[in-house]
């Protein structure tokens, strides 16, 4: 343990409120105690701090003679100071940790995160042969649960997942048109249960092995082992490679946008056998045919290199560095505004930066908990809720990232510009026979601002939430949900009619999971039909009708969109948020 971080324990344990630099009697127990070490130790620890110039220390002569210590440095400045130490380390973790647990009384946290603020965006390096590499430094305060396709749930782990490993193909939402990627032509049987893809050569895993058939079938086979997204695989009663860069998909009922289906990154290819890993291992360093390749994942950075061999063209970026840091209203703002910032340039005047928004909106929404018995069982006391939630006042109050009111999953101008039906009075008549009995209010993420809104809303009309603030991985599961009454989440759709599919399909999903085993056969039914339609007109009239009765019945209570927006600094190029809110490496670049 260096100088400093005795320094800081010391001044932690014996600072009594009195001004460091004023000499304070204490024993040399009292000094071991607060270093947990020996007498013997302290001595030596007080002389090497003494050496440095950071205390004096005044050793007391004789029985009953106390010794005097005085520090001659700040607490606050030596733990900011020990803090970039370990940053400059990539040291993250400890860090953080060395903050939360000396800041009491300072405002370490703060300076040090602005500084850290600093470090992130566009850098330049020397690497081999003193070749210039680009790297783009990012911080994130939510974890990556997993980067196995088949269980991603969140839009941060699709995004990851974006990044190493490619689908069969690719929707392009802008053009409404499915794009070639490892498949490069397809074709169907006319009654659309025989689908034929056909692989391009020259598609080479991240450990240079040329991806065949095979591996597409592996992938597949394994979907259907019980994965959390095997959903879309309902159908599919048959896979085979008919020759080494063919694959045959067998259904047992027609789907007309099959194809569709095969652009999540859910379904996208792995390497035969795990590419001779064990599956446990495999997933501690994946390895697919992405445009970046995972270089390492720890619990303080998640680091991406460049794919050199990309069949679509190399990243403009050498490497993706992300910084994993507590969760904290005012760090994410601080970071977040210099997100993509310069270093190399002074830009103090953020009116000159750049802005992109996203096409897709985040929807944020009550869900009620229909297989557990309450008061929210009464079609009344849910319509009740939904009176008392005043969506301009939540859009007035909260402001930020939140930008309309919602009236389903998709954001529709006409529709907003419909009064939303905010009526106290009704409410009160709806609740005549509530008994007051509380309610569990379950959340997660950052949606814990819009849950306390909530529940202050409802505690006007005498309902009372208890909320049940739980971390992203605890709250999928069963257990969990199980508990909660109601829960406020919210769901990006990069895609229309499949991301609606797969809210109602997807295993874990809260608004599958909190339906009755009634309501999951009338959503088959309209999917099933939706699936032959070859309409896609019908095939949404289908799909709304869900959302319709969802709405109608008050089993979910649409609250409001959000958009995504990232600022940039000017020297950016390439800057774009993709389906699932977040910056597209592969494009970014700087001049």
């Amino acid at each position: 343990m260096q100088p400093f971080e005795h320094f800081i324990m010391l001044a932690h344990q014996l600072n009594s409120h009195e001004q460091l630099e004023v000499p304070r009697e204490v024993t040399l127990e009292q000094v071991a105690d607060a270093l947990h070490c020996t007498p013997r130790n302290a001595k030596l620890v007080l002389r090497k701090l003494t050496d440095a110039g950071l205390i004096t220390w005044q050793a007391g002569r004789g029985r009953g003679n106390r010794s005097k210590l005085a520090f001659l440095a700040g607490k606050t400045h030596i733990l900011i100071e020990l803090s970039r130490q370990y940053a400059e380390k990539e040291e993250y973790k400890q860090a953080f940790e060395l903050l939360q647990r000396y800041d009491a009384g300072t405002q370490a946290i703060e300076s040090f995160t602005e500084w850290l603020s600093g470090s992130f965006g566009f850098g330049k390096s020397r690497g081999e042969g003193n070749e210039t590499v680009d790297t783009l430094r990012l911080p994130l305060s939510q974890p990556i649960l997993t980067l196995d396709p088949s269980e991603c749930f969140y839009s941060l782990e699709s995004h990851m997942v974006q990044q190493l490993f490619d689908p069969l193909v690719r929707y392009d939402a802008a053009e409404d048109r499915i794009l070639p990627q490892i498949a490069h032509t397809w074709d169907s049987s006319e009654d659309a249960t025989l689908w034929t893809f056909h692989l391009r050569k020259g598609v080479f895993f991240h450990n240079g092995k040329e991806l065949g058939a095979e591996d597409v079938v592996f992938t597949f086979k394994r979907m259907q082992t019980g994965k959390r997204n095997s959903w879309p695989l309902r159908f599919l009663i048959g896979v085979e490679a008919a020759s080494p860069r063919t694959v045959r998909f067998k259904l047992a009922k027609p789907n007309r946008i099959f194809p569709r289906f095969l652009c999540l990154n859910a379904l996208s290819i792995l390497p035969l056998d795990y590419a001779g890993e064990n599956e446990k291992q495999f997933w501690k360093q994946p390895i697919g045919t992405g445009p970046f390749q995972l270089a390492e994942w720890t619990d303080e950075r998640f680091v991406l290199h460049a794919n050199a061999r990309y069949y679509q063209g190399r990243p403009h970026l050498d490497s993706v560095h992300i910084v994993f840091i507590p969760s904290s209203a005012s760090a994410d703002q601080a970071l977040w505004q210099q997100l993509l910032y310069d270093p190399g340039k002074q830009e103090d005047d953020l009116e000159s930066w750049q802005s992109t928004v996203s096409k897709h909106c985040c929807t944020s929404l009550l869900s009620w908990n229909m297989n557990k018995p309450g008061q929210h069982q009464s079609a009344d006391f849910r319509r009740a809720v939904d009176l008392i939630l005043n969506r301009s006042q939540m859009l007035r109050e909260l402001g930020g990232y939140r930008l309309h009111i919602a009236r389903g999953f998709f954001h529709d101008e006409q529709a907003e510009t419909e009064l939303y039906r905010y009526d106290l009075e009704e409410a009160r008549r709806l609740l005549a026979d509530y008994d007051g009995t509380p309610l569990s209010l379950g959340t997660y993420g950052k949606h814990l601002q819009d849950a306390e809104w909530v529940q202050q809303q409802c505690a006007v009309v005498g309902i009372p939430l208890h909320i049940r603030y739980e971390q992203m991985d605890h709250i999928q599961e069963i257990p969990v949900m199980n508990e909660m009454d109601i829960i406020l989440h919210a769901v990006v759709f990069p895609e229309e009619e499949i991301c609606m599919i797969e809210n109602y399909e997807q295993a874990g999903s809260f608004t599958k999971q909190f339906q009755t085993p009634d309501w999951h056969e009338y959503v088959r039914e309209h999917v099933d039909q939706a699936l032959n339609c070859d309409s896609s007109a019908e095939r949404w009239r289908l799909l709304t009708d869900i959302e319709t009765r969802l709405r109608d019945d008050a089993h979910a209570l649409f609250l409001l969109h959000s958009r995504f927006q990232s600022y940039f600094s000017p020297s950016y190029r390439g800057v774009g948020i993709n389906s699932h809110g977040w910056i597209d490496f592969k494009e970014i670049w700087r001049t």
